[in-house]
Formats: C-alpha cells, structure tokens, sequence
C-alpha cells in the first residue's frame, strides 16, 4: 500500500489498494497481538524490520500494530487474509481450524524441550517438506516466511510446589498437546492463550502456567508467581513471525521479496538466543525476589518423560481424526528433522552465528 494516514483508513483498506512501484516507498502494516516489550517483537521483528528497510534502501518501511490493536491471537490471521493488515505474527495453535497441519505439528509442545533445534525443524518442514502446510497457507491467502520457538516452558505457579502429587486437580494454563500430557498426569488444564494468562491468573482461573519463564515479565507473570519448577517440560514452536498476505506479497519486487527471505535466518537465530536469555535472566529475578527455583521431584520427571514416549503416536492419532489422511507420514517426516537438527545444534553449540548459518545453509538458500 502507498501510504496509511490513520488506523482507520488501514482498517478500511484492501490489498487491491497495494500498487508497488519502483518510484515510490511501500509501508506495510504489521499486526502483533503481544506486548512492545514482548521478546519475539524487539529482538526479531523489529530489527529484522529495520534490516529490510536498509537492504531496499527504504522502499519497504513498516507500521506495526501491537498489544492487540488491530486483532487477538485468533484474529490476526483473517485480518491479514482479508488485507487488513499486510502482515502479522501468526500462532497456529490459536486458529487451528485455518492451519489444522501446521497446528499439528506444534501441537507437541512436550517433546520440545531444545527450542533451538524445534524452531530449525519447523522452518526447514514448512517451508520444505510439507506441501500440506504451504497448502493451507494459501487458502488463507498468506504465505509464511519464518518460524520460532518459544523458550523452554517450566511450570510457573502463584505459590511454590513440589511435584506431581501437588499437580493433582490444580488448574494450569496448558493448551494443545501439552494440556493432553498434564491432564493425563492428573492436573486439570485450562486452554487459554497467553493474552488471557494474566487476568486468568490475578482472578483466581489458573493457579499455574506451563510457559516459557521469560513470560514472568513479557506477560507480568511475576506480579503472581512465586514458584518455578527449573526442569523443562517442551516449548512452542509454532508461531509464524511473518504471515504475508499473499496479495501484497507477489506485488512486490524480486529484490523486496529477496530482502525478506535474506533475514528470515537471522531473525529466527536472534529469537531463539534472546528467548533463552529472558528465560534465564526471568527465572533469577523470581530467585532473588523471594520466589523459589528448584527442580520438581522425580515422580513428575518420571511422569512427564512417559507423557513425551507417548506424544508421537497421540498426535498422530489426533491428526487422523481430524481428518489429516497423512499425518503419519507427515509427524514421521517432521521428526526426522527433529532428529536432524538435534545433531546440528549439538555440533554449533551456543555459536548464534553458526546456528544462523546452518538456518540458511540448509533451508532458506534453498527457498
């Protein structure tokens, strides 16, 4: 699009508005339904924002939405169908229905202990190896250009616990696969998404949160919890950081579309790396504020290392009675990745430039 004067006029606007041309710069409206502070917003969208506009020496610049303003977790992805907006942060598990594939696959939230190697293993299959996911994406009228993972998720509750025998009955805020895992070990899940976690929390819903530690200060969890159990139990990784409208997208240029795709790996590596470091840096704050860090005990780790025997086959299961025919195949293909990709992290350690190389080594050099 031209130009945006007033949130209004973008919400009134449609792609059939956006007319790119070489002698003139494009802004492009971007929608995120989390915080400005929120990990994933400054330390991958906005400087990878910032690189593409260097890179097309400011013919693609960027006016970002976020907080909710212009649509919640389960809106973004129709706002920027419709052209609403021209891109957003997309969760898939928030609007499985639209992405029922890809939502699938992030669905085993408890197998994702290392978020490094789940975010290289979803890129590398939405963007490689599952036609079904690109599929889908443009029924949506979006195409998807990088993912990333959440940190590790601990369980993060108002008051400090023990172990499993302390889960049993207590209302935890877990969604998707892992709410399956929780539930199967006794506690009672509550799905909400994370916009939710807060007031759920302050209210009384939820006495705990399986979630990534660094959400005590991007969600103000830390106005609540006292307790964290340091033994990680998975992550998410399935948000899309750049859902483009596909209208918009193939008015681009060659090199505005190439100015993207040059990034996506860094933006995914600099994720992943300031994930873990919130994680870290949140969990010591609660230490040193009179909160408790310790691991739970064994009976949960015993538990829960069952529960993520079992996450392969049960998501498979799901899938096929959620109409997916191939999702053996397609679990089977995304967990050769895992496999993959463990090897490859193990290899790069914590060399941010090596992970990012092997990002584009073997994925995005091949888009």
């Amino acid at each position: 699009m031209k130009s945006r004067i007033t949130p209004l006029a973008l919400a009134i606007a449609t792609t059939t508005a956006f007319a790119a041309t070489g002698a003139s710069a494009i802004e492009l409206t971007y929608g995120s339904y989390t915080s400005p502070t929120h990990t994933t917003y400054v330390n991958g969208v906005v400087p990878t924002m910032k690189r593409i506009t260097e890179q097309t020496k400011g013919e693609l610049t960027f006016e970002t939405f976020t907080g909710g303003a212009m649509g919640g977790p389960k809106e973004l992805l129709g706002n920027v169908k419709s052209g609403i907006l021209d891109a957003a942060s997309v969760v898939d598990i928030y609007v499985k229905s639209s992405l029922p594939v890809s939502s699938l696959l992030s669905s085993m939230i408890a197998i994702g202990d290392d978020p490094k190697v789940m975010a290289a293993a979803m890129n590398e299959m939405q963007l490689l190896h599952c036609p079904d996911c690109i599929a889908e994406r443009e029924r949506n009228n979006v195409i998807g250009l990088s993912w990333s993972a959440t940190g590790a998720y601990h369980v993060i509750c108002k008051e400090p616990i023990k172990g499993l025998a302390d889960l049993q009955g207590r209302k935890i805020r877990a969604t998707s696969g892992v709410g399956r895992s929780m539930l199967a070990i006794g506690a009672s899940p509550v799905s909400i998404t994370t916009a939710e976690m807060y007031e759920a929390m302050q209210r009384g819903q939820i006495d705990c949160v399986v979630g990534a530690t660094a959400w005590l200060n991007t969600y103000n969890l830390k106005d609540f919890a006292k307790g964290v159990w340091s033994n990680a139990v998975g992550s998410y990784f399935g948000t899309m950081n750049f859902a483009v409208n596909l209208d918009v997208w193939n008015d681009l240029t060659d090199e505005e579309r190439a100015a993207f795709r040059d990034n996506m790996a860094h933006n995914v590596a600099e994720i992943m790396w300031a994930y873990v470091s919130d994680n870290e840096t949140a969990m010591e704050w609660l230490a040193a504020n009179g909160g408790t860090v310790e691991e739970s005990d064994q009976a949960f780790k015993d538990a829960w290392k069952e529960q993520q025997s079992l996450t392969v086959q049960e998501t498979i299961e799901a899938g096929k009675a959620d109409g997916i025919d191939d999702a053996e195949e397609v679990v089977t293909t995304f967990m050769g990745l895992v496999d993959k990709w463990t090897g490859i992290v193990a290899k790069v350690g914590n060399d941010k430039a090596a992970y990012e190389k092997a990002l584009n080594d073997e994925i995005f050099s091949k888009i």
